[in-house]
């Protein structure tokens, strides 16, 4: 599970380090890490090959021909298998760094079963946001179940 956030810096050559909780759990996961233009906000989205292979698979029971199969093929094609470096370090392709205008400094935000990666200034922008709407509106109703 992806979980918490970090403001990481990206070094003079481009890399970033990928915090080690993430990098851990992608490990578990037996598989590389995927990156892709997030389809709901202005940043990048980090997930296993197991969670895009989700994907992929509810894909396949969409109609082919549908507006929502076109937006998710769209997604794979902006997809990227990313490769660390000896230290943890990532060299994110520069498509996706002009998508999610990251420059100085990348923030990994976990959702769960994947992880945001924003600009400093556009992470800002959506947690203040959230906050606002956590204000007006109070906190989401869950009802948790239990696997069975």
């Amino acid at each position: 599970m992806f979980l918490s956030t970090s403001h990481n810096k990206i070094d003079k050559k481009g890399r970033v380090s990928v915090p080690s909780t993430y990098r851990s759990q992608l490990e578990l996961e037996g598989g590389p890490l995927i990156l892709f233009k997030s389809s709901q906000f202005k940043c990048l989205e980090g997930t296993s090959i197991n969670r895009m292979q989700q994907y992929i698979d509810a894909i396949d029971e969409l109609d082919g021909m549908s507006k929502e199969a076109s937006i998710l093929h769209m997604m794979m094609a902006d997809s990227f298998e990313i490769k660390y470096d000896s230290e943890g370090r990532i060299s994110i392709p520069d498509d996706l760094i002009s998508f999610a205008e990251i420059s100085n400094v990348a923030v990994f935000m976990g959702i769960g079963r994947s992880f945001l990666l924003w600009s400093e200034t556009e992470y800002q922008k959506q947690y203040a946001y959230t906050r606002k709407i956590l204000s007006e509106n109070g906190p989401p109703k869950l009802i948790l179940k239990k696997k069975i």
